[in-house]
């Protein structure tokens, strides 16, 4: 057995052809049916089976069973290729949300640069949600990631960093631009403006929602924080935002809120749990942690 076996097998399960996988591959159909022989002689069973005019190619309980496990170890083959990759270029591949790359990066970047260090970080600027598929996939080496628990995927360590409140932001002719706080239900009629579905706003949204029995009307989502003020600016609706998102501004007002029982947005440090730091990459982190 070797991975270029498991390769075309899993292959073969998805796309049910063998001249198709072939092609995939660049090699010879006979390459893949030896391939498939030697992995039912290895289990001892049979993976796939045709129907008498040969047009169709089924996949057995035994073969869908295996392909399970197959998919789980190409994928940790990836990662494991991704992680040593990273520690022989002396990198450390670091994920960014927009979010927290305005409250938090800064502030490492001057202790990295003193350490002679913020060369050796190359990083990715996404939502938290496409950043936990990164590290996940072994892409990233770790992440600051928002969240509104503290830690939620079994295969990742959580370092928490911090907590941050959501906030309601209103333009200058709401009716509520004169307040300094506000009840997350007084929004029940208003257009709300927010960040896309890969921030954890969304989710952000629903926690309320349950607490406070109504669906907010979002109207619009973006991935950028100053387009979000732009917009509440011009009165198109109320912003629902993280507070250290938030550029100061005269047209525009901050309102936290009253609710006792609200979501908050934690701050962490992720990284795989089975991720294993050189250790260069090691002092990046502890200063990141610091």
């Amino acid at each position: 057995m070797n991975t270029k076996d498991l390769k075309y097998f899993h292959s073969l399960v998805k796309n049910k052809n063998f001249s198709t996988v072939a092609e995939e591959f660049n090699v010879s159909q006979p390459t893949i049916s030896m391939a498939i022989r030697r992995l039912e002689d290895t289990f001892q069973t049979t993976l796939f089976t045709r129907d008498q005019g040969r047009h169709h190619l089924s996949v057995t309980l035994s073969g869908q069973q295996l392909d399970e496990h197959v998919q789980a170890i190409l994928d940790h083959l990836t990662v494991a290729q991704n992680s040593i990759k990273n520690i022989n270029t002396k990198k450390l591949i670091l994920g960014l949300p927009p979010i927290m790359t305005k409250y938090f990066f800064p502030r490492i970047a001057k202790r990295l640069t003193e350490q002679n260090l913020l060369k050796a970080i190359v990083p990715v600027e996404k939502g938290s949600a496409e950043l936990e598929e990164m590290l996940l996939a072994g892409t990233l080496d770790m992440s600051l990631m928002g969240a509104i628990e503290k830690q939620f995927n079994e295969n990742l360590a959580y370092q928490h960093l911090g907590n941050d409140h959501f906030v309601a932001i209103v333009g200058s002719q709401s009716p509520f631009f004169s307040r300094d706080k506000i009840w997350f239900s007084e929004l029940k009629n208003e257009s709300f403006i927010t960040f896309d579905s890969n921030f954890v706003h969304a989710e952000a949204l629903r926690n309320f929602s349950n607490i406070t029995n109504f669906r907010p009307n979002v109207v619009y989502q973006s991935n950028d924080s100053q387009v979000i003020q732009e917009m509440v600016a011009q009165n198109v609706g109320v912003g629902f935002i993280v507070n250290s998102a938030v550029i100061k501004r005269p047209d525009v007002r901050v309102l936290p809120f009253f609710d006792e029982e609200q979501p908050l947005f934690y701050m962490n440090l992720v990284q795989r749990k089975d991720r294993i730091l050189s250790p260069y990459q090691q002092r990046i982190a502890d200063l990141i942690r610091e």
